[in-house]
């Protein structure tokens, strides 16, 4: 599914729908700025990707294959950038991210996605609600682009802040199975963030400082304040694994304690059972002439000093503090 926006800068009027000739009169006439979204593009609009705007076919694999890394790219008529937007499954609010390619030209930005992106429409509708954003060049789209999807970030962070204090809570009340794997599933959610953050962080720096062809110098200073939310970001993920890995320390200690109490617990009871286990080993042999063995008081007699041994074990471990 494609939607088009071309801003004609002689009549500030910005149309929605065009066809593939008038396209291709936009880009060598160098005028306007059009804006091709495709979202899920089918073989005739990469046909228009290939024919139309002459990209590469490194590029085009690049947006089929969709396991790409943030990077940039640059070819003859256009940069070819890859970024990510974050985001969390519904049920299981684990964190996910989705790939944006992104070609930027003299007079065009393409954006290629195969699924919805939030920071994309929000791009798009924050240009249909004000079109003087479309009249500063593509550059100055990329900027929006690039800005909604790292602003769609804080809300996927405030998610992991929540479990992750969960997580806190849980170790140091109860901690259970359900929270060791709640502990690995976090951990697997920044592990898997980080692997985009620091690329993509580097990616947005890259355009805040370098010289690019189609991208004019004045706009460097916005993407510098897009990669200092960036760096903000980045900062958060190393702070939430630092914590991931205290709680994951703090529970293995809880665990160890509650062991520990349990294991104690059970050797004093086996302590205490020893002495009475040998008394009444001894009673339970075999043999004809023992002592208090036909007395008709010798039972309560053995039971009274096997009550006070165990009584006198307890007392005495009370007293050592060990119970």
């Amino acid at each position: 599914m494609a939607s088009t926006l071309m801003y004609y800068k002689e009549n500030k009027e910005l149309v929605k729908e065009m066809t593939n000739e008038e396209m291709k009169n936009i880009i060598k006439s160098g005028e306007g700025v059009l804006w091709l979204d495709l979202l899920k593009p089918e073989k005739s609009e990469m046909d228009i990707l290939e024919n139309i705007f002459e990209l590469h076919p490194l590029t085009l694999e690049d947006c089929i294959n969709t396991i790409t890394r943030p990077k940039i790219e640059q070819f003859d008529n256009y940069m070819f950038i890859v970024i990510h937007a974050a985001s969390t499954t519904p049920r299981s609010q684990r964190v996910r991210t989705i790939e944006l390619n992104v070609c930027l030209g003299k007079n065009f930005i393409i954006t290629i996605h195969q699924e919805p992106i939030k920071g994309v429409g929000t791009a798009v509708e924050r240009t249909q609600k004000n079109h003087q954003i479309m009249s500063k060049g593509p550059d100055s789209l990329l900027h929006l682009v690039i800005d909604s999807l790292v602003d769609n970030y804080i809300p996927v962070l405030d998610v992991m802040d929540y479990k992750i204090s969960n997580i806190e809570t849980q170790v140091l009340a109860n901690p259970t199975q359900k929270t060791l794997n709640d502990i690995f599933a976090a951990k697997k959610d920044i592990l898997y963030l980080r692997r985009f953050i620091g690329p993509q962080r580097d990616t947005i720096n890259f355009l805040s400082k370098e010289n690019f062809q189609f991208i004019h110098n004045k706009r460097k200073v916005y993407f510098r304040d897009v990669y200092d939310n960036m760096i903000f970001i980045n900062d958060t993920i190393d702070n939430y694994r630092d914590v991931i890995n205290g709680a994951f320390d703090a529970y293995l200690s809880k665990v160890s304690d509650r062991t520990n109490e349990i294991m104690k617990m059970l050797t004093i009871i086996a302590t205490i059972m020893m002495p009475l286990t040998l008394i009444t080993g001894v009673y339970g042999m075999n043999f004809s002439h023992m002592p208090l063995l036909k007395w008709h008081g010798g039972f309560y007699i053995v039971f009274v000093v096997m009550l006070f041994i165990g009584i006198g074990m307890l007392v005495y471990f009370k007293r050592k503090e060990w119970i």
